[in-house]
Parts: C-alpha cells; sequence; structure tokens
C-alpha cells in the first residue's frame, strides 16, 4: 500500500486561476469593457495582465486605448464581472479537494490575491471553502502587490510560520515570482491561461494538484 503524502508546513494559495476559473469571467468583462471603446485585445494583452491587480491593467490598457472616466470604467467593468461571476463561476475540483484535505490534516491555509480581499473572501464562499482558510491577504490589505513578495510575507507572518516553511501555490508567471521571491517552495498549476514557459521559474509544475505535489 502507498503511504499517504506528507502533509506541508502550512500553504498559502493564490485565488483567482488557482482555486477558481475567474480568469475567464475577467478576460470576458475587460473584453467587452474595452471593445464598447474600440480596442479589441489581443490574448497577448490578456496574457500581459494576468495576475496583476487592478491598477496596474487599467495602466496597460489605458496606454492602448482611452478609457474614459475611470470610476465609469471601473463601475461598469465590476458590474459586468460580478454578473458574469454570480451566474459562471466555476471553482477547480482538484483545488477545493486539496484545500478541504489539507484542512482535515490541521494544515494552516491562507490566500494571497492580486484582488480584494472582498473578491476573495466571495470565492472561498462560493466553494465552501472559507472554513478551511485562516488568513487572506487581498490587494487591498498590503502596498506593494505580485511580482512582489509582500502578499506572502503577509500571509506567513498572519499565518505565523516562516515563509521558508510554506509551500505556496500559483497559476501565473507574476505570482510564482511573488512567491519565490517570499521564499516559499512554490508549485504552478498549469491552467489554461498559461504556458509552461510562463510558470518555469516554479519549484514543480502540475496539471493537476494533488497532496503530493505540494510536498518539496
Amino acid at each position: 500500500m502507498t503511504p499517504p503524502p506528507t502533509l506541508p508546513t502550512a500553504v498559502v494559495f493564490d485565488c483567482d486561476g488557482t482555486l477558481a476559473d475567474t480568469e475567464s469571467l475577467a478576460d470576458r468583462a475587460w473584453t467587452e469593457m474595452l471593445a464598447d471603446r474600440g480596442y479589441q485585445p489581443t490574448s497577448e494583452d490578456l496574457r500581459a495582465v494576468v495576475g496583476h491587480p487592478y491598477a496596474a491593467n487599467v495602466r496597460y490598457f489605458q496606454a492602448r486605448v482611452d478609457l474614459g472616466d475611470p470610476e465609469v470604467f471601473r463601475t461598469g467593468l465590476r458590474r459586468r464581472f460580478l454578473a458574469l461571476f454570480d451566474t459562471d463561476l466555476v471553482l477547480h475540483d482538484d483545488a477545493i479537494e486539496v484545500v478541504r484535505a489539507l484542512a482535515a490534516g490541521g494544515v494552516p491555509i491562507a490566500v494571497a490575491s492580486s484582488s480584494t480581499h472582498e473578491h476573495v473572501v466571495r470565492v472561498l464562499e462560493r466553494g465552501g471553502l472559507s472554513p478551511a482558510v485562516r488568513v487572506i491577504v487581498g490587494a487591498d490589505d498590503v502596498e506593494e502587490h505580485k511580482p512582489r513578495p509582500a502578499p506572502y510575507l503577509a500571509a506567513a507572518a498572519a499565518l505565523g510560520v516562516a515563509p521558508l516553511d510554506c509551500t505556496a501555490v500559483e497559476d501565473t508567471g507574476v505570482g510564482v515570482a511573488a512567491a519565490r521571491a517570499a521564499g516559499m517552495f512554490t508549485v504552478a498549476v498549469l491552467r489554461d491561461h498559461q504556458t509552461v514557459d510562463d510558470l518555469a521559474a516554479a519549484d514543480r509544475i502540475v496539471e493537476r494538484l494533488t497532496l503530493a505535489a505540494l510536498t518539496g
């Protein structure tokens, strides 16, 4: 009989793309808003902004098209994204399975995201994962964002675990860079919006999350 995998000391998950397929919803919302302003984003555009906070994405697209009044744009984008969130959000089965298994094993879990704290709460509630997650670090909880290590360092501190003793789970090159800069063993899961080359800096790349993948 194969022995069960050794559990990691602590795990910090990214949210968008890693736990839930929110990236495709964000792509649709951005594409609709930009199309209204006469710009059709390419797949390269969408890959360039994945994993970055909202402010960075606005700067990226503002250099390509006039977004108009920033508050009007943000309100419209949020309205479209939330409509898609309510009807089309899907959480990844492998992520749900691993989070629940870690929690059952007593492993402290955090989420470090480039999205807002409120957004992460909504995703966790939708997947029934809120009781499993002890700490949330959203974009509004830190001053520096991915690819800087601040979100991961804040998550480790809040868990009371040294960063070197944490395993990070990511799905973008930006997130991998942040987790590696924090000194964490970093597992990248290959989702549809990134390539193996994008994730090359990770300690391990997997096509599906498992408990075994999280041990160094």
